[in-house]
C-alpha cells in the first residue's frame, strides 16, 4: 500500500503536529538547561565565604532586577 511517512509529507496537518511537537521539545531542553544552570549557580554561591554571601546575594538580586525592568516585569 502506501507508505504513511511518505504520504505525510504532503498533509499539511501532520507537519504542523511535527513542529509544534519539535518546538515544545526544544522548549522542554531549554527550560532544562535553564533549571541546571541555576543550580550551578546556587552550588557557587555556597563557596563564598559565610561572610561575603550577605554581599553577593545582594549583587544577584541587583542583576534579577536589572534583568526584571529591561523585560519589563517592573516599572521604577
Amino acid at each position: 500500500m502506501y507508505n504513511t511517512q511518505f504520504y505525510n509529507i504532503w498533509n499539511y496537518n501532520y507537519i504542523q503536529k511535527q513542529v509544534d511537537e519539535q518546538y515544545r521539545r526544544n522548549q522542554m531542553i531549554l527550560s532544562f538547561d535553564c533549571a541546571h544552570k541555576l543550580k550551578e549557580f546556587l552550588d557557587s554561591v555556597d563557596k563564598v565565604d559565610p561572610q561575603y554571601q550577605s554581599q553577593t546575594a545582594a549583587e544577584c538580586c541587583a542583576v534579577l532586577m536589572d534583568y526584571a525592568k529591561r523585560h519589563g516585569w517592573v516599572s521604577v
